[in-house]
């Protein structure tokens, strides 16, 4: 076991992490676990949120998964009812689901109304949900916390993916409006923005060696983060006892890639 996991700054708290069944979201919730929080799994398909479970319960963690479509409503509260069923409460949420065509490089006029709307549907329409779903839980705990998944795209833009940069830099605003309004409530809202080496990052690298040294090059510290280790632990920090003042703010956690940012 490594220090950090001893260190069990969630203990007794309850989360609920969207897109945990595999990639950015799995490193998340196993964080999470890892420095002593209860996790609800919210993954679209249910055979990848159990495979994130089983890993938590292997460390000696508990958690729940669910298969639950955040672009609809329901669906969500159905989830955080079963976090307060199974666990007692909700103190923590974060939403990472984001849609499979988001991160493929695309450009505006080829989008058509369908290919805009599913993009906005899971990654800013899911964040509203969830923000409906989990308020009046979140504001039943004495330490709140909630987390968006951001990206450095929404604020300097991102060639060839206008939908993405565009939902990012809604999430932005979406984070900042939502510290204002929840924050008589003693709940913090802060988004994130990450880059990591995920499983399909790591596919792609794999068949295009030259541009993974060029990207890894671009870095300060000299390499790509990890999922769970960078990613999932600044999350976990975040949602910590020591980080009850800090709201309202986009953090990047990316090695310094986007220092101009």
């Amino acid at each position: 076991m490594t220090q950090s996991a001893q260190i069990r700054t969630l203990e007794g708290r309850v989360a609920l992490v969207t897109g945990a069944g595999g990639g950015l979201g799995r490193g998340i919730a196993l964080a999470l676990a890892e420095m002593g929080a209860k996790v609800v799994i919210a993954a679209r398909r249910g055979v990848t949120g159990e495979e994130t479970a089983a890993l938590i319960r292997a460390e000696g963690g508990e958690a729940l998964a669910l298969e639950v479509d955040v672009t609809v409503l329901a669906s969500v509260q159905a989830a955080v009812g079963a976090a307060l069923e199974r666990f007692g409460g909700l103190d923590i949420l974060v939403h990472n689901a984001t849609h499979g065509a988001s991160g493929h490089p695309k450009q505006l006029e080829a989008f058509d109304d369908q290919d805009w709307d599913d993009q906005v549907a899971v990654d800013l329409a899911g964040a509203h949900h969830c923000a409906l779903a989990a308020f009046e839980a979140l504001r039943g705990s004495d330490a709140a916390r909630a987390v968006f998944l951001c990206s450095a795209f929404g604020l300097h833009g991102a060639a060839l993916n206008p939908a993405y940069a565009a939902i990012k830099g809604a999430i932005r605003g979406l984070t900042k409006a939502l510290a204002r309004e929840w924050g008589p409530f003693g709940i913090t809202v802060n988004a994130i923005s990450p880059a990591a080496l995920t499983s399909a990052a790591e596919a792609f690298f794999a068949s295009n060696p030259a541009l993974y040294q060029d990207y890894l090059g671009k870095f300060p510290l000299g390499r790509i983060g990890h999922e769970r280790d960078d990613v999932g632990r600044a999350v976990a920090g975040l949602c910590g006892p020591g980080m009850g003042y800090v709201t309202g703010q986009i953090i990047q956690v990316d090695g310094g890639l986007y220092t101009a940012v």
